[in-house]
C-alpha cells in the first residue's frame, strides 16, 4: 500500500500555494481592471465576478483575499507564504 502524506493537522494553512495563488490572480485581475485596494466595498465588487468564474478561489474565502489586498504595498509585490504570509518584492 502506497503511503499517504497528509497535510500537518497543527498547520492552519495546508494548502499555502493556493492561496498565494489566489491573492496573486485576485490582484493582477483588480489592478488590470483598475479596481481601488484601499475601498473594501469597490474591491469585493470589482472581483466578486472573478471569484465566481475562477475554478479554485472559492477554496480560499474571498474576505481573506480582500483583507489581504488590503494590505498591499504597492507595484512590484507578490504575496508569498500563504495566510500567514507577506508582500515581497518580485
Amino acid at each position: 500500500m502506497p503511503d499517504l502524506i497528509f497535510p500537518d493537522p497543527v498547520s492552519p494553512d495546508p494548502r499555502p500555494e493556493l492561496f498565494d495563488e489566489a491573492v496573486n490572480r485576485a490582484l493582477t485581475y483588480a489592478l488590470r481592471l483598475g479596481v481601488p485596494l484601499d475601498k473594501p466595498d469597490r474591491l469585493r465588487g470589482g472581483l466578486e465576478v472573478w471569484y465566481l468564474k475562477t475554478r479554485f478561489a472559492y477554496r480560499v474565502p474571498m474576505a481573506d483575499v480582500l483583507s489581504t489586498l488590503a494590505t498591499y504595498p504597492g507595484l512590484n509585490h507578490q504575496w508569498k507564504g500563504g495566510a500567514a504570509g507577506r508582500w515581497l518584492p518580485r
